[in-house]
């Protein structure tokens, strides 16, 4: 009996040293030759997220068409601020005093006509591009819509009575000294409301023979 137990006792000892040391929560059973099932997949990155793009919002454009540069613009006022601007005009002040350029009429008065003003600036453009001091090479026509002189003397006298009415005596006394200066020498306000006096709702349009207008 004694033999018996001290044999198994033997035995038990020898199974002890030929399994290799495991126990739960071994830190590196795989050492040992442990299986622990299927071996985890590598850890990847961490996924990195894109940020969200930034959407800068873009104001809307119009697509209705744009006036041409060119196109007469006639800026509406009432009467008392237009007389007001022709007596400062009448005096070769402000916009008057620039004789180079094809710009809206500075006369709007009695034979202003707004419908005939891209016909006016056609003249203007294709007489003299804009040059009130302009002189033909023969010296006949003068300004910025080629008038001879006796057409431009006939048209202060046609202005002079209305200029009376509209503007006062003082202003018409400057439209006679107008009959000694060359037209060339008249501000851009004498020269348009010399135009439109004898263009007269196109009946004085014989003056004018410019093709494309």
């Amino acid at each position: 009996m004694r033999r018996a137990g001290f044999a198994l006792l033997i035995a038990s000892a020898l199974i002890a040293i030929a399994t290799p040391a495991y126990a739960a929560g071994d830190p590196a059973p795989a050492v040992h030759g442990l299986a622990t099932g299927p071996a985890p997949a590598p850890a990847s990155a961490a996924p990195t997220t894109a940020p969200a793009p930034v959407v800068t919002p873009v104001p809307a454009v119009s697509t209705s068409a744009s006036p041409a540069a060119s196109e007469p613009v006639v800026s509406p006022v009432d009467e008392a601020t237009q007389r007001a601007l022709e007596l400062t005009y009448a005096k070769g002040e402000s916009k008057a005093s620039d004789l180079h350029g094809v710009m809206e009429s500075l006369y709007k008065g009695k034979w202003f006509n707004a419908k005939d003003e891209d016909t006016r600036r056609c003249i203007v453009r294709k007489e003299t591009g804009g040059n009130y001091e302009s002189v033909s090479s023969g010296g006949d026509y003068r300004g910025a819509y080629q008038m001879s002189r006796p057409l431009a003397v006939g048209a202060s006298w046609m202005m002079q009575s209305e200029v009376r009415k509209e503007l006062g005596a003082d202003t018409a006394a400057a439209v006679e000294q107008l009959r000694d200066l060359p037209l060339q020498r008249w501000n851009r306000y004498w020269q348009d409301r010399a135009f439109w006096t004898i263009w007269r709702n196109g009946a004085g349009s014989d003056h004018w023979h410019v093709r494309g207008c």
